[in-house]
């Protein structure tokens, strides 16, 4: 199914009409990012409808070439490809590779799929009932894509150990068979039959975290036809139990698990679109939630992005809003967190036209995520780079802030890397803020474990 953006009565769009671009709040450092630049998503001057991927709607970001520079992914809806941008290092992208995926592309995941080190690419196509996987030669290019079948219309994508041997496995949001889909993963780039759960509801994204004490994955999905987010608690196989539904506002489309609150506890935050929030589910540590609470986002929110985007330690959360506001036709909305589960009110910045899907990354090296957004309307991304006061160097791998860095917070850290734990189990392995654990970080971790961490 292809995507477009719905029309809206006047009414409707009211609420986020009044964000602006504010730059500070009391007692939290400000939020700060520089004007946005777009990238096309083709070669240089592309023409949308000829060479221009376009409906871009979904981004993932990784180091597809090895470089140590963080590259961005996206997944075209309307051009029925994915688009591959490698990062300059200093906060620049440039489309490198497309790759050929199949009907009405709706979501994307990076994972190192066959143990080589390498990332390779799984694009959920939504109309062929199927993921295409793209196996990473390590350059930026990948081989053709493999399709593997998964239910009917998969909306969302993760990759993460759901049954702890090492190796990723793969599971899909399924919209019209109201399904999940796990396969697990061979360790070669191959996976295993298919095994599908009813989740009702319109299920159309998927998230990969920890929701409860054990060290099994679970998993959270958003079902837009019953305003609800259901957890399915992982029994370390590979099976899930599924939880009641917990009721948000209308039309949930993306979210994000992390630790919103500081208390070790997997959170979620997810975009609602009909009435303009993002919910945020602060979970009890049992897999157990207190109610949703919203907040006040730009219009039609699509997708969110979890991050510490002004330094200070705390989680923030920011938004893709295909809407925007009555000054920006496109915006992202980001909230800087209190540190105790509650957000400030939301500062809205500029990009393209339609922004879909958001990811955050550290395209610059320096220590502050920046945002990209994956932009449905206007056939390229944008990127905004994070100008805020990047925050004090830390011990990578020091999980317990105590100097040092101990076998078990290594063995930890490989297993985040893995997929087996979350990084909100220790955010202090993932240097640069994206997310993700790459072997680079895995090694900086025993660098400082064998030679101590370096003077702050």
């Amino acid at each position: 199914m292809k995507r477009i953006r719905l029309g809206r009565s006047a009414a409707s769009i009211i609420a986020p009409l009044a964000l602006v671009a504010a730059v500070a709040w009391a007692g939290l450092p400000p939020l700060s990012f520089a004007p946005r630049v777009d990238v096309p998503l083709g070669p240089d001057g592309c023409v949308t409808g000829v060479d221009c991927s376009e409906g871009a709607v979904a981004a993932v970001a990784g180091d597809f070439n090895g470089d140590g520079d963080l590259d961005v992914a996206t997944a075209n809806n309307g051009s029925d490809d994915a688009t591959v941008l490698l990062g300059d290092g200093a906060g620049g992208l440039v489309v490198s590779a497309t790759l050929l995926a199949g009907a009405a592309p709706s979501a994307i995941a990076a994972g190192n799929l066959n143990g080589d080190a390498v990332l390779d690419l799984v694009v959920a196509n939504e109309t062929d009932v199927n993921v295409s996987v793209f196996i990473g030669n390590g350059d930026g290019t990948f081989d053709d894509a493999v399709p593997v079948a998964m239910g009917g219309s998969p909306d969302g994508v993760v990759l993460a150990d759901f049954d702890a041997d090492g190796a990723l496995d793969l599971a899909t949001a399924n919209l019209s068979s109201e399904s999940i889909s796990v396969r697990l993963g061979n360790g070669d780039g191959t996976f295993g039959d298919i095994v599908t759960t009813a989740v009702g509801g319109g299920p159309i994204a998927l998230a990969a975290g920890r929701l409860n004490a054990d060290a099994n994955v679970d998993l959270a999905v958003s079902l837009n036809d019953a305003a609800s987010v259901v957890a399915l608690l992982g029994a370390g196989d590979g099976t899930f139990t599924v939880g009641e539904p917990l009721p948000v506002d209308e039309g949930p489309q993306g979210l994000a698990i992390g630790d919103l609150d500081g208390d070790g506890d997997g959170d979620i935050a997810v975009a609602t679109e009909f009435f303009d929030f993002v919910g945020v589910l602060l979970g009890n540590g049992d897999g157990t939630f207190a109610e949703n609470v919203s907040y006040a986002v730009g219009g039609f929110p699509e997708s969110v992005a979890i991050g510490d985007y002004n330094g200070d330690g705390i989680a923030d959360l920011a938004t893709a809003d295909s809407f925007g506001t009555i000054e920006l036709e496109g915006s992202v909305s980001v909230l800087a967190g209190n540190g105790d589960g509650t957000f400030q009110d939301a500062q809205a910045f500029e990009t393209d036209i339609g922004p879909w899907g958001i990811v955050a990354a550290d395209l610059n090296g320096d220590r502050l995520p920046d945002l990209v957004t994956a932009n449905l309307d206007s056939a390229d991304v944008s990127v905004l780079v994070n100008t805020g006061t990047p925050p004090t160097p830390a011990c990578v791998g020091d999980c317990n802030g105590d100097g040092d860095v101990a076998i078990n917070e290594l063995i930890l850290a490989v297993n985040i890397a893995l997929g087996s734990a979350p990084v909100s189990a220790c955010p202090a392995i993932d240097a640069n803020g994206d997310g993700e654990v790459t072997i680079n970080e895995i090694i900086a971790a025993v660098n400082n474990a064998l030679s101590g961490c370096p003077a702050a």
